[in-house]
């Protein structure tokens, strides 16, 4: 399906669905077995509100956490264009706006998120009908892993200013929803044709 995507914020234009991304039907199942719901949608976009002038503080947390795994290090700063992956990954500016276009593709674009669209292009040569293995991204095991960190990490920057629990819930339920999304989603890259 092709959906008009708004980059950055400020543009909508209309882009094609990269070879092997799931079509239609493959998506409207994955949302319905995942309960992905319009009031999903509503609070993603409340996530955004309150995370978007927070996204270093909320990156700082989850850096913390990748900063303790070598693997994860090489892996995030490669996808986000970190030029040596054998130092440090402090949150250089690169490593800052990788993060922070996730989070509001996460929060906006839920159910096709642009970023993986576009890992969908990077891993499908045009000219093979032989899927490539992918070279850009982290261990699988690992994008499984950081879904609950990602979520966890989160609820602070939501529950300040004494919010009603049962919002902070809905939103840190809709956050999961859409991280998992984007695992399966992922996960087509992973495994063999025919066993997605």
């Amino acid at each position: 399906m092709n959906i008009p995507v708004q980059i950055s914020g400020k543009e909508d234009v209309t882009r094609p669905d990269p070879p092997g991304f799931p079509d239609r039907a493959e998506m409207e199942l994955l949302l319905r077995v995942g309960l992905f719901s319009p009031e999903d949608d509503i609070s993603l976009r409340k996530v955004w509100r309150i995370l978007k002038g927070q996204t270093d503080d909320y990156l700082d947390i989850i850096l913390g956490m990748v900063a303790a795994h070598p693997a994860l290090v090489a892996a995030l700063a490669e996808l986000c264009g970190e030029e040596s992956a054998s130092r440090s990954w402090d949150g250089a500016a690169a490593a800052r706006d990788c993060f922070r276009q996730w989070l509001f593709e996460t929060c906006f674009f839920p159910h096709e998120p642009p970023w993986l669209k576009q890992l969908y292009l990077e891993q499908s040569p045009p000219d093979s009908s032989v899927q490539s293995s992918p070279t850009l991204l982290p261990g699988f095991r690992h994008a499984i892993a950081l879904t609950y960190p990602l979520v966890a990490t989160a609820r602070p920057f939501l529950a300040a200013n004494g919010r009603d629990p049962q919002d902070i819930e809905r939103m840190l339920h809709a956050l999961l929803k859409a991280i998992l999304l984007q695992v399966a989603l992922l996960s087509k890259l992973y495994v063999k044709e025919g066993l997605w």
